[in-house]
């Protein structure tokens, strides 16, 4: 009787194992977080982008941006510092946000979100001269939807100008080593070589005429999520940037996970929000960009 009750004993402690083990797994291979963690890093470092460009076009000494409709990156916190170069043609302009967090929002941005800090933006030329070199790094620059998650960001992103491409459309080489560190202290690792193609807008230019410009941005990414775990990631199909739009409107992404299947981020059909969908072993999540 004993022996029977033993082997009973042996046997539910393996179908235990066996569904505790295959649970895990599928917990592991339908995790969403590392394609979630790529797009933050992919929307915070176009977000940079945007704000650099317009701070090289609109610098004038010392400049408060604080005219209704004006740059919508930048909010009324927003002080621009202008540092020229006469010996190398390098010049320096500084947006400083401040040293406490402040709400982009109403008439003067529309992306609602908290900035305070730094960003520094080297550049050798006007942004639409072919050959400007931007380089773009950070001094304590902080930023976030909600002020008890903001994301520090720290790294180096540049941007040269690259002409015209067969289709008429002036397009920019783009290589960004950037790291992004959330409120508990992890810090996720993103570097990225892509194109970015600028297909509207470009006519337009001045303070006030940035909100039609729109972007498609190709090209590759890899890096480390706030787990720690490496990803390698693929644009599929081309990211639609409008600066109008805080999220990415349009295209979607390939990221595979060290050791685990390949999963697909499709940011929609061109609305602006929030709203994404994963798609990993034949499962569809949708989920909420952060």
């Amino acid at each position: 009787m004993k022996k029977i009750f033993f082997v009973l004993v042996l046997i539910a402690n393996s179908v235990i194992l066996f569904y505790g083990c295959k649970k895990d797994k599928e917990e592991v291979d339908y995790d969403t977080n590392t394609s979630q963690d790529n797009a933050l890093a992919e929307a915070t470092f176009n977000d940079v982008n945007n704000i650099a460009v317009q701070a090289t076009e609109n610098t004038v000494s010392t400049y408060r941006l604080s005219k209704p409709g004006q740059n919508f990156s930048m909010n009324s916190c927003a002080q621009l510092t202008f540092h020229p170069d006469t010996i190398n043609n390098n010049d320096t302009v500084i947006v400083d946000f401040g040293t406490t967090n402040c709400q982009c929002g109403g008439l003067i941005c529309s992306d609602a979100r908290f900035r305070r800090g730094k960003i520094i933006v080297v550049y050798s030329g006007h942004y639409r001269t072919l050959g400007t070199l931007i380089k773009t790094t950070f001094d304590n620059y902080y930023v976030g939807k909600t002020q008890d998650r903001m994301f520090k960001v720290t790294g180096q992103k540049t941007v040269m100008n690259m002409g015209y491409n067969t289709f008429g459309h002036m397009w920019f080489h783009i290589v960004i080593n950037g790291q992004l560190t959330d409120s508990e202290n992890r810090t996720m690792t993103w570097s990225s070589t892509r194109d970015r193609e600028w297909t509207a807008g470009e006519s337009t230019s001045g303070p006030g005429d940035w909100s039609d410009d729109e972007y498609v941005i190709t090209g590759s990414a890899n890096g480390t999520n706030f787990e720690g775990n490496s990803f390698n990631v693929t644009i599929t199909n081309g990211l639609h940037i409008a600066l109008n739009c805080p999220y990415v409107k349009q295209g979607s992404f390939d990221l595979t996970p060290s050791g685990k299947a390949t999963r697909t981020l499709d940011f929609g059909n061109g609305t602006c929000d929030a709203e994404a969908n994963v798609t990993v072993n034949g499962t569809t999540f949708p989920i909420v960009l952060r």
